[in-house]
């Protein structure tokens, strides 16, 4: 058996649930093959928390120093705060360690850029959690959009997506919106979801967008808004945006996010239309694909009283039937276990038995994903204009 020391640094909702019980349920998937992830160390700041973490998971041990933990790692998880990712990502690569590191990868492209880059002199495994990739919607409309059921000879394609929430109402007490995690705020984080989910199904880079960003003063009956080219959102972190996004083969699909749209807890919407189909998945809605089919492969358009949109429960585990779905037809899997899937895909990796139809995103990956949302941030700085993506 191989064993995989981890070092997981963080203890908010991602270092204390999402990537511990993750890690612990791709166990189930991966001891069987010859791996297994150890829990031998929990890192964070608070003593008290770290000693529930460690009765809860199982830990070996809990630590308050980070950086003297490293050493005795196999596997370093960074699920902290965006300024923290890059001294504890480049601190472990230095090392020689396997690391997975939340998203955004940094707190701005060129950190981003320079976290990349230790990987790549480092040679050692990496993996950022866009964890959307590893939903059953998601992975059935990228195998729909592959297999020439959306998109026609042409490859056109055009969509939307939405990522909206309203617990930004409440307070900006937030670390999302302080600027010193990064001035993009909301556009490195649910922007970051989404640019990476329409670049997985559709297999196709952004390399320009038109964006409106903006900046809110005041909460509730206060709230107001301020552009962000206006002068006084210089140095803030963005809390709205819409852009338009163009793909390298001319496509566009449009992208908002906001924190303050009343009664979306999770609105995570993405809708791809092509001339043959079309593929909408929703987040609240999560136990289903959404799919409308007007023309097959093979050219024959689907007569018009049999057309409409179907939806697709996706909880069918049988050989033909729905990626990332283990109980039986009926029960669907949820949220925790996107994060489940890049962790068995990750021990794949580190087994040397890697999956040749899934990969999971790295640092370089997630980089690129970077230089898209700063292309987004600089558009809103100057009105919307057309702004190109810059080289990650």
């Amino acid at each position: 058996m191989k064993k995989i020391k981890v070092l997981l640094i963080g203890q908010g909702f991602m270092g204390g649930i999402a990537h511990p019980r993750a890690i612990l349920e791709a166990n189930l998937r991966l001891r069987p093959l010859g791996l297994e992830y150890v829990m031998d160390c929990v890192a964070g700041r608070n003593q008290e928390k770290l000693a529930v973490t460690q009765k809860t998971y199982g830990y070996a041990r809990v630590s308050t120093d980070w950086r003297r933990e490293i050493g005795a790692a196999d596997l370093v998880v960074v699920a902290t705060p965006n300024r923290e990712h890059a001294p504890m990502a480049l601190a472990a690569l230095q090392a020689g360690k396997a690391v997975v590191c939340e998203k955004p990868l940094g707190s701005s492209l060129d950190v981003a850029r320079e976290m990349a880059a230790a990987a790549a002199r480092a040679g050692t495994p990496t993996m950022v959690t866009f964890c959307y990739q590893g939903a059953p919607g998601v992975l059935e409309a990228r195998r729909l959009v592959r297999d020439g059921l959306v998109m026609g000879k042409s490859g056109y394609f055009e969509g939307t997506s939405q990522f909206l929430q309203d617990w930004g109402r409440g307070g900006r007490t937030d670390f999302r919106f302080s600027p010193e995690q990064g001035v993009g705020g909301i556009v490195e984080d649910l922007g970051a979801h989404q640019v990476d989910l329409l670049q997985f199904i559709l297999g196709k880079r952004i390399v320009e967008v038109s964006a409106q960003t903006r900046h809110y003063e005041g909460d509730g009956e206060e709230l107001s808004m301020v552009r962000g080219s206006d002068p006084r959102a210089r140095g803030r972190a963005v809390d709205a945006f819409e852009a338009v996004a163009y793909f390298d083969n001319g496509c566009a699909v449009t992208l908002r996010a906001n924190r303050t749209s009343t009664g979306h807890k999770a609105f995570f919407e993405t809708s791809i239309h092509g001339n043959r189909g079309g593929v909408r998945w929703e987040l609240e809605d999560q136990g289903f694909l959404k799919f409308y089919s007007h023309t097959r492969p093979d050219g024959r358009k689907v007569a018009s009283h049999e057309r409409g949109w179907t939806s697709i429960h996706l909880s069918d585990p049988g050989a033909d039937g729905h990626a990332n779905t283990d109980t039986v037809p009926g029960l669907a899997n949820g949220y925790l276990q996107y994060f489940r899937w890049q962790y068995v895909h990750l021990g794949l990796h580190l087994l040397g038995q890697p999956d040749p139809g899934y990969s999971v995103p790295t640092f370089a990956d997630a980089c690129q994903v970077a230089a898209v949302t700063d292309a987004i941030y600089r558009s809103g700085r100057e009105d919307g204009k057309l702004t190109r993506v810059r080289e990650a």
